[in-house]
């Protein structure tokens, strides 16, 4: 009795707020593991969760950013048992060069923090959409954005949440697709906390599987050694080290970059078969429309004639 008591008493003093991060990135980011914890199945300071995806961010290295808010999400929603459910998100996860997934972070975020320092390190913009968006403005250029998907709070547990996770993983899937280039980083977490009870050191050694988010691919053997997994597309997008910029020069430098000049070279260079094509068609018009003038003013002669 005395003992159930005292178990009673302890546990919510052992227990934690926890909330899941998964980070992948399509490029290389050398180093990154070294930021946090290893094994990720330890709980892992927000602080230095931050810091490794400020150095992650720092170099550039993508065209798309997407900042995922899951609430309520849960290191249990992402354990290896439970990939049926993301489907879509794990045939992503084996393509990404760099991938960290820590089950217990102990505390959220601050997302906005992040979105801003992408847009002052990267110069990036911004597309905001939620769980009812199910599609975003198609953009066509490789400049830098900022996607955040604010999803809406997961059910509890049953098929219910289920079913939610899988509708989330298939709107992830289509953002994906959308991005109008190969290099792409994606952060998966949740804005509110879960409270964590305690689990046996035994248990966390013997059967890491059951805790840590998708174990079997973020641990992979093969990503012991960091290797850029997509050497034949490396070269497309260099790293771009930017000053710190304030919020209006960065505006008018994507103005004068969305600004059209009739008399760039470069621009008539580029859409060379287009103007041809507009050309041979203006002088078709000109030359239909001077035949039917002249038409018309030889039948006038010939009738005077007459």
């Amino acid at each position: 009795m005395l003992l159930f008591a005292f178990l009673l008493y302890t546990i919510p003093v052992l227990a934690f707020q926890a909330v899941p991060v998964l980070y992948g990135s399509h490029s290389l980011v050398p180093g990154l593991r070294d930021e946090v914890k290893h094994p990720f199945i330890q709980k892992q300071d927000p602080q230095s969760v931050t810091n490794m995806l400020k150095k992650s961010i720092t170099e550039c290295s993508s065209d798309a950013y997407l900042i995922i808010n899951m609430p309520g999400l849960e290191n249990i929603d992402m354990i290896d048992r439970k990939q049926e459910l993301w489907r879509n998100l794990v045939k992503y996860m084996h393509m990404l060069s760099t991938l960290i997934g820590m089950p217990w972070v102990e505390g959220t975020l601050d997302l906005l923090f992040l979105e801003a320092y992408i847009t002052r390190t990267c110069s990036a913009e911004t597309i905001s959409m939620n769980e009812e968006e199910d599609v975003f403005a198609e953009y066509i250029d490789t400049r830098k954005r900022i996607i955040r998907i604010e999803f809406n709070p997961l059910p509890p547990p049953g098929p219910e949440r289920d079913l939610a996770i899988r509708a989330n993983d298939e709107l992830i899937d289509k953002v994906l697709k959308r991005i109008p280039s190969p290099h792409y980083s994606f952060l998966i977490t949740s804005s509110t906390t879960s409270t964590i009870h305690p689990i046996p050191e035994v248990a966390l050694e013997n059967s890491p599987q059951g805790f840590e988010l998708f174990y079997r691919i973020v641990n992979d053997p093969r990503r012991e050694e960091e290797v850029e997994r997509h050497v034949r597309l490396k070269g497309l997008s260099k790293p771009q080290w930017n000053e710190d910029k304030d919020p209006l020069s960065l505006y008018l430098e994507r103005r004068k970059k969305d600004q059209i000049h009739l008399f760039d070279y470069e621009l008539w260079s580029k859409n060379e078969k287009l103007v041809t094509t507009i050309a041979a068609m203006i002088v078709s018009l000109f030359a239909v429309k001077t035949l039917g003038v002249a038409k018309k003013l030889f039948g006038k002669k010939k009738a005077k004639r007459s």
